[in-house]
């Protein structure tokens, strides 16, 4: 059995002509990371709160975020001829006007969400009906109407 011999290295193969294909290998490997890296910032995406020392006063409380929205619910209820609506379970208004508004100021923040109106039995239409054209208006896409599975319906 015959073992090859090792070659010596000529002057006509100098070792720098070797590592050439080994640079394009790095390179493309550089090239390939940087495509595919997420050029998002993780500052955005991670939660904290950080407390920066400073001799103003009050400047050194923590901000609270608004706490982030699900959808808009929004629930009324008639009473003494008056339909008053409550928005989040938070605010109540009976005039439409401070409604708009008020779902103007939630659109602005996202547009997106879903307003759900829950109207009860003796709301007039009239009023479900100028609900949902107020959250329109404001510029919500998605208003729905819920119903009770409990409300009267025929057998």
């Amino acid at each position: 059995m015959k073992t090859p011999k090792p070659r010596a290295l000529s002057a006509a193969t100098p070792l720098a002509s070797a590592m050439t294909p080994m640079i394009d290998v790095v390179f493309l490997l550089l090239v390939f990371f940087l495509c595919t890296a997420s050029f998002d910032r993780p500052e955005e995406n991670l939660a904290a709160s950080l407390i920066v020392e400073s001799t103003e006063a009050g400047a050194g409380q923590a901000t609270t975020e608004p706490p982030e929205l699900d959808d808009v619910t929004i629930v009324g209820a008639t009473t003494g001829g008056v339909t008053a609506w409550t928005l989040n379970e938070g605010r109540t208004t009976t005039d439409l006007t401070e409604l708009t508004g008020l779902l103007q100021q939630l659109a602005a923040i996202d547009r997106a969400l879903p307003v759900t109106i829950d109207a009860g039995p003796d709301v007039p239409m009239r009023d479900v009906v100028g609900a949902y054209d107020a959250a329109r208006s404001a510029g919500f896409g998605r208003v729905l109407l819920a119903a009770s599975a409990d409300a009267g319906g025929t057998e």
